[in-house]
């Protein structure tokens, strides 16, 4: 719990001002494959872009998600982002603060 206060109290959380707004695109949705449960990995490509601190800022690159089947339907039981620029300098991620 201290390290949630600590992070909602940073200068640079994402509840400061001005709020921050994403559009958020997904494509290329291909279901890569099924087992025998029913259980199924997708995967997908997508571009974000989002708008904080009063800089738009832009995020691509593949989703992996496993879906686990259930009787109510499909659970995320995975779900794995591999940005494009992931060897890159990220300034602004939340945790390098604390």
């Amino acid at each position: 719990m201290k390290m949630r206060i600590a992070r909602n109290n940073h200068p640079q959380a994402h509840s400061q001002a001005p709020d921050n707004r994403l559009c958020h695109v997904v494509s290329n949705v291909i279901i890569e494959s099924e087992d025998a449960n029913g259980d199924v990995i997708v995967r997908s490509r997508f571009h974000c872009a989002e708008y904080f601190r009063y800089e738009v800022r832009s995020f691509t690159g593949k989703y992996r998600h496993l879906l686990k089947k259930t009787p109510d339907g499909y659970r995320i039981d995975l779900q794995r982002a591999d940005l494009v620029n992931r060897e890159g300098p990220f300034d602004y991620v939340i945790q390098w603060w604390l």
